[in-house]
């Protein structure tokens, strides 16, 4: 046995070199252990590869080298290599590159065998034939790998997609003049740890987890985010693990203030049934919903699946019973208001009072009592009408709910266990959409239940998943990995992919897809010309709502003290600068508030720009857009932002320019840069000049001069910002 194993060794010598090379803790002869139970003596001298397609490498008793794959051997043993694998970026980078370039020629040949084929193929018009031949011409093109961006088409990729806005000037300045070989790794590492990749992943969870000033999903402004808010935003400075983070949204327990992470299932305020399969959605990839009224009619997933994983929920809910104490005391304040002439003369209550201090009652608990049964209409003969419902998984682990204290606890743990196999996989199918523009599996909320033959690059997929198990689901190591590949960081494919490519997974990424900016990416990218520093103003506001909400309200028993309170529930939230202090309502550039969208209103009004340009409204999941529309142009053509702000005196850009000590021709490779992050070409400089001549006459004081001057900048600006290239991630 021991010799046949070791012949099997021998057949897969490996030729290359070695990423890396045994320590003197490797040094040993051990015994190894095939998946299949054959064993060989040999010494671990060190591994090739990364992750899943990763090689051991043995010196056997003879001295000769041979190569085995971690993936067929015992689980021991797998584990014993674990601990050795490579995890740096560059060697887990070059395995995805790898990966991506196989896929490419794959594809390309097996295209170029089409085609030859085509002219022969029987059942099909000569019409059909035409037709094919150009689709086959057009995929054949996306299988060559892109050429590698430039310094300044990776700059200005790389701040959107890490921090959700262009480079300020001395950003790019400073990156495009360093000449240290390893500038690109270094800038990627910066603003993962920076607090604008915060902001910039802030704004994705808020519209998966539909985080919404009011929280509830029909919008109960009764109810603060901001504890909600900070903590998601926490999570993503420390770089929790992802897998952590899922799972204390799903047990947690308490009042929203007191237990932020309460705030994914008080977003789903009674409606258990509806938490479910966002739950699924967000967290599994998988849409369920139809299961609730009826067997799913494309997916093995039937309605008793769907009430059985709703009875792990059964015993929660979002709302205390009870609350007469708070209505009596409601009542009570309000009749001292009513004596103190705060209240309208035909007005009895405060509304106000009975909204704020009924939200006590908002408070995840789990009871004793699975409330959860089969609709009354049921209509299958694998149970009854208002049949009890147990809990139980339909894939993956069975779940023994009596080794757990609830059977929440029971269910969190089944959804993040790395032997789920939609949970790691819809993590990182999401996040490479992320970073290119689009999915390994589209759409990303209907995950198969078999990934081979349905992944657009299957060994890929799993790669991606086990590197996200080994990386202990840190995202800023799965993006640092990500952002540090040739694939990521060539230049944009410009050919849109088909319909019929992105439905059977046939597009392989000579380079992420072209794609516009997010609303959030246009707005912060607008804010990053107007002001000195983008990150430096932040919401707050967590720590007062604890302190207003954990007032007892016996002990408020003057109009004044209740005045008082009401002014500082009002004033919760609140921004405030690096050092703390509270930024001014008054603090604007051209009458508009410019901090980053995160730090705003969750979500804005229907009629502010982020809004027009597809801000989510966060009552759906994924509910933002990034295509076109006639107000949009009006908006950039004729609107208030790029009319009034941009060019604005007080803008910070236009200050920089018109105070600046460079000549008129410096000024504008500084706009050039600042907007577009590259330098303009000579016609564009001869154009740009035409454009910022000021017409001053000696009868206008300075600020006159000053506020035409800085119209002439802006006019510039203005171009620039309204030109196609400034919308879209190159």
């Amino acid at each position: 046995m021991k010799i046949r194993f070791t012949r099997l060794f021998l057949a897969l010598l490996s030729t290359g070199a070695l990423i890396l090379t045994a320590g003197s803790a490797w040094a040993e002869v051990r015994t190894w252990t095939s998946s299949d139970g054959r064993t060989v003596q040999a010494e671990f001298i060190g591994t090739s590869g990364a992750g899943t397609n990763a090689t051991v490498k043995l010196k056997l008793s003879d001295g000769k080298i041979a190569e085995y794959p971690i993936s067929k051997l015992s689980e021991q043993d797998r584990i014993f290599v674990k601990g050795n694998l490579p995890t740096d970026p560059a060697a887990l980078a070059e395995e995805i590159d790898t990966l991506v370039m196989n896929k490419l020629k794959e594809s390309y040949y097996g295209l170029q065998a089409e085609l030859a084929a085509l002219p022969t193929k029987e059942g099909l018009t000569p019409d059909e034939k035409a037709n094919r031949k150009m689709e086959i011409d057009r995929e054949m093109q996306m299988c060559v790998p892109n050429p590698t961006t430039s310094d300044n088409q990776f700059l200005r990729r790389i701040y959107l997609d890490v921090v959700g806005r262009i480079p300020t000037y001395d950003e790019a300045d400073a990156f495009l003049n360093d000449r240290s070989p390893n500038k690109r790794a270094v800038l990627i590492d910066k603003l993962l740890n920076s607090e604008g990749f915060v902001m910039r992943m802030y704004n994705y969870y808020s519209d998966l987890l539909r985080i919404r000033d009011g929280l509830v999903m029909m919008g109960n402004d009764s109810l603060k985010v901001d504890s909600y808010m900070e903590w998601v935003k926490d999570c993503v400075r420390t770089d929790k693990p992802l897998n952590t983070m899922v799972k204390e949204m799903l047990t947690a327990t308490g009042k929203l203030w007191d237990s932020p992470a309460t705030g994914f299932m008080v977003t789903d305020d009674g409606m258990p049934l509806c938490n479910l399969s966002n739950t699924f959605t967000v967290f599994m990839g998988t849409e369920i919903t139809c299961a609730q009224c009826h067997d799913h009619p494309f997916e093995e997933v039937y309605q008793m699946d769907f009430y059985k994983m709703a009875a792990f929920m059964g015993e929660t809910v979002t709302r205390a019973r009870g609350g007469d104490n708070y209505r009596n005391e409601v009542d009570r304040m309000s009749q001292i208001l009513k004596a103190a002439g705060k209240l309208p003369p035909k007005v009895n209550q405060d509304n106000a009072l009975s909204r704020w201090f009924g939200s006590n009652r908002t408070d995840v608990l789990d009871t004793n009592e699975n409330t959860v049964r089969l609709p009354h209409d049921y209509k299958y003969d694998d149970g009854e009408p208002n049949m009890k419902i147990e809990p139980a998984t339909y894939f993956g682990d069975k779940m023994d709910v009596t080794k757990y204290k609830t059977p929440r606890e029971a269910f969190a743990d089944w959804v993040i266990s790395p032997n789920n196999p939609r949970f790691t996989v819809n993590v990182v199918n999401r996040f490479w959409k992320l970073a290119f523009g689009l999915a390994q599996i589209e759409p990303v909320d209907n995950l198969p239940g078999h990934l081979d033959g349905q992944a657009e690059n299957y060994q890929l997929l799993t790669f991606l998943e086990e590197m996200m198990k080994d990386l202990n689901y840190s995202v800023k190591g799965f993006f640092r990995v990500i952002y540090n590949t040739n694939t990521y960081q060539r230049e944009a494919e410009t050919m849109t992919p088909s319909l019929t490519q992105v439905d059977t997974g046939t597009y392989h990424f000579p380079g992420p897809v072209l794609r516009r900016m997010s609303a959030e990416q246009i707005w912060d990218s607008l804010v990053a010309l107007t002001t000195a520093d983008p990150e430096s103003v932040t919401r707050k506001g967590a720590d007062r709502y604890k302190e207003v909400m954990d007032v007892a309200p016996a002990s408020l028993t003057t109009a004044d003290q209740i005045e008082k309170w009401k002014k500082e529930w009002t004033s919760v939230s609140r921004l405030v600068r690096n050092g703390g202090e509270e930024v001014s309502k008054d603090e604007r550039v051209g009458g508009q508030q410019m901090f980053r969208a995160s730090e705003l209103r969750q979500p804005m009004p229907p009629d502010h720009f982020l809004r027009m340009f597809g801000q989510s409204d966060k009552q759906l999941i994924e509910n933002q857009f990034t295509t076109g529309s006639s107000p949009q142009v009006m908006a950039l053509l004729n609107g208030e932002i790029t009319n009034k702000v941009l060019t604005s005196p007080d803008a910070y850009l236009i200050k920089e320019i018109a105070y600046g000590k460079g000549s008129k021709r410096d000024n504008i490779d500084k706009i050039f840069l600042s907007v577009l992050t590259r330098y303009p070409t000579s016609e564009e400089k001869t154009i740009a000049q035409s454009g910022m001549r000021a017409k001053t006459n000696r009868d206008m004081n300075e600020q006159q001069k000053m506020e035409v001057e800085a119209q002439a900048i802006g006019n510039v600006i203005w171009a620039l910002v309204n030109a196609r290239e400034f919308m879209f991630v190159q």
